[in-house]
């Protein structure tokens, strides 16, 4: 039986992958990525790792994106033989925070988050669930795409995730979905349940992930998926 990764290692896998799947462009126009929000536990994890698979792009969950973020060498080893005008902007943040205090404050840490993801939007060809992701990138980087369930139907996937009781799983959601909405409109100023703001809204408990994932195909298609 396979060990499981580090995450370190799923960090890596994916910059690789990335960076391959790019190479094999060529000079082909980028790829539109697609920016996930989701409320916790409907399922925008695993729909977004099919999402990547069917698409062959690069699969960036919210661990990733965060280890990305918090580790400069990790943002260097990502724009390492991207385009040279996306690597100066990145490289350039990086500098400016070398000669900063070891101490890492959150605007330090979502300073880093915006240019991380910038990247990954200007080059395309990834699919990238959470941490603002769709307030970063504009509808001429990405599909914006909002996920939602049921708060029954949300209990029930994280008492069977964790294996907790249901009023457990429903207090744990509370938390988790309110420090969410804290942390947007704390850093982008913005309510992330707001469906203007997104391009494509899925309910997963009606649509299925299955049915989720086409409906986001189809709209990237008919959006035009290369830019």
């Amino acid at each position: 039986m396979a060990q499981p990764r580090s995450l370190d290692q799923l960090v890596d896998h994916q910059i690789r992958r990335w960076h391959l799947e790019t190479a094999s462009r060529g000079t082909e126009p980028r790829r539109r990525c697609i920016a996930i929000s989701r409320l916790p536990a409907s399922g925008a994890d695993e729909l977004g790792q099919g999402l990547a698979e069917s698409l062959g792009y690069a699969f960036f969950g919210i661990e990733i994106v965060d280890r990305i973020a918090r580790k400069a060498g990790i943002q260097r080893e990502l724009v390492e033989g991207v385009d040279e005008r996306v690597r100066g902007a990145l490289e350039s943040i990086l500098d400016g925070l070398r000669g900063r205090s070891p101490r890492f404050s959150e605007s330090d840490y979502v300073n880093r988050l915006v240019r991380v993801i910038s990247t990954l939007g200007e080059v395309g060809s990834a699919v990238i669930i959470g941490r603002g992701s769709p307030f970063i990138l504009g509808p001429d980087r990405a599909l914006r795409v909002f996920v939602t369930a049921p708060f029954e139907e949300r209990i029930e996937r994280l008492a069977k995730r964790h294996d907790v009781p249901f009023a457990e799983a429903a207090s744990r959601l509370e938390r988790e979905e309110s420090a969410r909405r804290q942390f947007i409109q704390r850093s982008f100023r913005v309510d992330p349940n707001d469906a203007s703001l997104y391009d494509l809204t899925v309910n997963t408990a009606s649509l299925g992930i299955e049915g989720a994932s086409a409906l986001i195909r189809h709209a990237l298609s008919e959006r035009g998926a290369r830019v």
